[in-house]
């Protein structure tokens, strides 16, 4: 039962410093604050209601309406741990404390890290003193990587099984079995193979370091153990990875988003560090003793540059995140932390107690060089001010605090430093104890909340408990400041989502259609009323009240909310809190139901281009399908030298709906008889290219555009008539997953669902050949009569991935049995001789490279 307890209470102790932490910030549950930033905001918590949902209710994990019909696999995988035990505590809490359970969701984790971080120590240092392997278990848990990334929970489990994998590894290196290694591994990749590629690059360089200086002559059994043991965990896996990495290959995530230079970002990536300060001083006091202990020292030295260099050199960075990343520039951050942990930890174990009683040349260099660093640190953040702000650091950052946070962290360095030259064990561990806590709730309170952040999330979750939500169709959100994943979060089918792993294809479709698009996701707000009513939303949320007959007023309710001001531009920084009633509407179309459209022929050259006009393609769209050479939208084209602004006067002689395309961001905002109509593109997400609504009106009105004046202006001013969208019918059915045509033979059927890649549909029980309409729709040729069509889908590469997968547990039943041959084991030693080379010089040299050539 003690030796039980002496496990757990490095838990206990993080349990305790996180409610202390939630207590301090007025968080849930010691206050009424929900644990919401940037991407838990926006991604993890919208996930978990799916998770619940899917948890409570069933439904399918691979393939769902949200974003109009796309695989969630992936999504489910990235942004939710699908296959995680975590998400099983799901089914204990209220769907409606979702959001409050996030917090507490983040310190379970926060304590599993420190009950596995102990188990490693204590396995490997279990001669150090029992102190010592519980404060190095609670400063990992809390350490650079964590403290800075803590709402992306589920870089959290990577973390949790991280000091398992090493430990089982090591044993595996020192030939002391395999089963351990197999299982942790399997598992990682299990949870999720885009965070596992930097597990699997971690292996090759650790076991070829280690390797390098083993003096056994068993080098060649134990890399066929380590390939064999790798590879049946791959195999296990591959019901997970397999459908994964083909969604990830086959999107536009896949496609380099990544906005850096040859140094981009070393700062931010530098706190990661700076943040873990006794396992910086006690690394370097390491480096001091390496005449002593020249192997193990040169070891770690090794590890911590090649993790290091990425900091400096951001092409190798880049190529680590698979050649591009968003924001977040240090996603494997949590490993070179590792290994300064157990760096320190081998100096504890080898050479403290040769600690020296008074200060020493060494010594003096350590304090000079820190304090020099944080001169340094001050001068860099303030260069680079804008970029730690925009690259995710949440930490509220002006010049007085910038100075008051590069100082105190300064200061925790040299109190670190300063407490090994306390001669007294009870003082010196009183004092490391006092220091740590101190750093750590020092550290977590410039990250952990950012009071004056607007939560997308509360505000979803209010209108779900407010209004009167209905599943009988797709829902669009008429404003921008909302999460895209609100889908998940009111349970209803919307274009809106930040699927990620989605088709480039897709996305440029939506964008041509006039939707607001931002590399990896897809907004409902933009567009026209004819394309809300060809992609078939039946609901419309929005912040004005319409008074137009097409709009039916199904609910609303007025909320008090925080919002932002005072910014200029950059999406993080203090904000001005103010609080306003903001009115929430909930309309219905009147339109007809638009379930699908039968039409005659395919218009082969109906393709978008960045030369036309988003209304001309919409008008080539209405031509086509509704057979027909009116226009749906009446356009006219504006340009001028004007770098000021533009007055119009446009003619209006029918009800009906106006609307501006910017062409090239030209516009800045727009006075509209007397009203104000802000250009929404670059608020809260930099929108591209989507169209804007300027309202519903009768009779002429006078437009008043003010431009930016570094750019050439062209945009076009279009207008709908609103009998023209009530004429507008479908000639298809839908009852029961069903659609029901009829037809004449060799007619067409265009379903407003992306056509993604595993859609499988039938026509009266026969499977038929799909086509791409506009290169993203679903469209099929229709036989002559009844036509019952119906739609399935198929995860590509998860039947393969399961056969592989029982092909793994078959080989780890068997393992002990698949023993190398000398042949065997000769062409292992090569192939994994080629592996290191390859992988040292991709990522070290031809990164660099191509950056250069490029």
């Amino acid at each position: 039962m003690k030796k039980t307890v002496k496990f757990l209470i490095p838990s206990f102790i993080t349990f305790f410093m996180m409610s202390l932490i939630f207590f301090l910030n007025d968080l849930y549950p010691f206050g009424t604050k929900p644990l919401l930033q940037v991407d838990a905001d926006y991604l993890y918590v919208p996930t978990l209601y799916k998770m619940y949902d899917l948890i409570h209710h069933g439904g399918s994990l691979f393939y769902n309406d949200l974003g109009l019909g796309n695989s969630i696999y992936g999504s489910l995988i990235i942004q939710g741990s699908l296959f995680s035990p975590f998400n099983l505590l799901l089914y204990f809490i209220n769907r409606n404390n979702i959001i409050d359970f996030f917090g507490l969701f983040i310190i379970i984790k926060l304590c599993f890290i420190s009950f596995t971080t102990y188990i490693y120590i204590n396995n490997k240092y279990s001669k150090i003193e029992y102190f010592y392997k519980v404060l190095f278990s609670i400063l990992y848990t809390f350490n650079g990587f964590i403290i800075l990334n803590y709402y992306n929970d589920i870089w959290l489990e990577f973390v949790i099984l991280f000091p398992l994998l090493v430990m089982y590894l090591d044993k595996l290196l020192k030939n002391e079995g395999e089963l351990g290694y197999i299982i942790v591994l399997a598992l990682s990749i299990i949870i999720s193979i885009y965070y596992s590629s930097f597990i699997l690059i971690f292996i090759i360089f650790y076991s070829s370091v280690n390797l390098i200086f083993n003096k056994n002559n068993n080098k060649k059994e134990i890399i066929f153990k380590l390939g064999k043991s790798t590879f049946i965990a791959l195999l296990i896996s591959s019901f997970s990875s397999l459908p994964l990495l083909n969604q990830i290959f086959n999107s536009s995530r896949f496609t380099s988003y990544a906005d850096f230079t040859m140094f981009t970002s070393i700062t931010m990536k530098t706190y990661h560090i700076l943040f873990s300060p006794l396992f910086v001083i006690l690394f370097i006091k390491l480096i001091n003793k390496y005449k002593k202990d020249k192997t193990n020292i040169l070891k770690y030295i090794i590890l911590m540059l090649l993790y290091i260099i990425p900091i400096i050199i951001d092409p190798i960075n880049a190529l680590m995140h698979g050649g591009s990343y968003l924001d977040l520039p240090y996603r494997y951050g949590f490993i070179p932390l590792f290994i300064l942990l157990d760096s320190s930890l081998y100096y504890i174990s080898k050479f403290y107690n040769e600690k020296e009683s008074k200060i020493n040349y060494f010594d003096i260099g350590i304090i000079i060089i820190i304090i020099l660093l944080g001169v340094l640190d001050i001068i860099l953040n303030n260069q680079y001010r804008n970029e730690i702000i925009y690259k995710r650091i949440l930490i509220s950052i002006d010049g007085d605090n910038l100075l008051h946070i590069t100082f105190m962290t300064t200061i925790i360095f040299l109190m670190y430093f300063a407490y090994n030259f306390v001669k007294n064990k009870s003082a010196n561990r009183i004092m490391l104890f006092l220091i740590s806590i101190y750093s750590i709730i020092l550290f977590t309170s410039w990250t952990i909340y950012h009071e004056s952040r607007h939560f997308f999330c509360s505000n979803a979750q209010k209108i779900y408990e407010n209004m009167n939500i209905k599943s009988d169709g797709r829902y669009k959100m008429d404003y921008t400041l909302y999460t895209p994943y609100y889908g998940y979060i009111l349970d209803v089918s919307t274009l809106d989502n930040w699927i990620h792993l989605i088709p480039k294809e897709q996305i440029e479709a939506y964008s041509s259609l006039g939707y607001a698009t931002n590399k990896t996701k897809i907004y409902s707000y933009g567009g026209t009323i004819f394309t809300d009513w060809l992609l078939n939303f039946r609901y419309n949320f929005s912040l004005d009240e319409k008074k137009d007959s097409l709009f039916e007023l199904i609910d609303g309710y007025d909320e008090k909310y925080m919002t932002m001001f005072n910014c200029d531009g950059m999406p993080m920084c203090n904000y001005e809190k103010i609080y306003i009633n903001d009115y929430k509407y909930l309309y219905k179309y009147n339109y007809n139901q638009n379930y699908g459209i039968v039409f005659k022929n395919i218009d082969a050259n109906l393709i978008y281009n960045d030369n036309m006009s988003k209304f001309e393609y919409q008008n080539s769209i209405y031509h086509n399908l509704l057979d027909t050479n009116d226009d749906i939208i009446e356009y006219k084209n504006y340009s001028s030298n004007n770098k000021n602004k533009i007055n119009i006067r446009y003619e209006i002689n029918d009800d009906g709906y106006l609307y501006i395309y910017d062409h090239n961001d030209s516009v800045k905002y727009i006075d509209i008889n007397r009203n104000i109509i802000n250009n929404d593109k670059g608020n809260a997400e930099h929108f591209v290219d989507n169209i804007l609504y300027l309202g519903n009106y009768s009779k002429d009105v006078n437009l008043t555009i003010y431009l930016n004046e570094d750019d050439e202006t062209n945009f076009d001013i279009g207008f709908i008539k609103k009998e023209k969208i009530l004429e507008l019918s479908s000639d298809v059915s839908y009852k029961d997953d069903k659609y029901y045509i009829n037809s004449n033979k060799g007619n067409y059927l265009f379903l407003p669902i992306n056509n993604i890649d595993g859609i499988k549909v039938y026509n009266n029980g026969k499977k038929i050949e799909t086509l791409r309409y506009l290169n993203n729709f679903i469209c099929v040729k229709l036989d002559d009569g009844q036509n019952i069509i119906s739609i399935k889908y198929e995860l590509p590469l998860l039947n393969i991935g399961i056969y592989l997968s029982l092909l793994g547990i078959i080989l780890l039943i068997l393992n002990k049995k698949i023993i190398g041959t000398k042949i065997l084991l000769t062409t292992t030693y090569f192939i994994y001789k080629i592996i290191v080379i390859v992988v040292f010089i991709y990522y070290y040299f031809y990164s660099i490279i191509k950056y250069v050539i490029t």
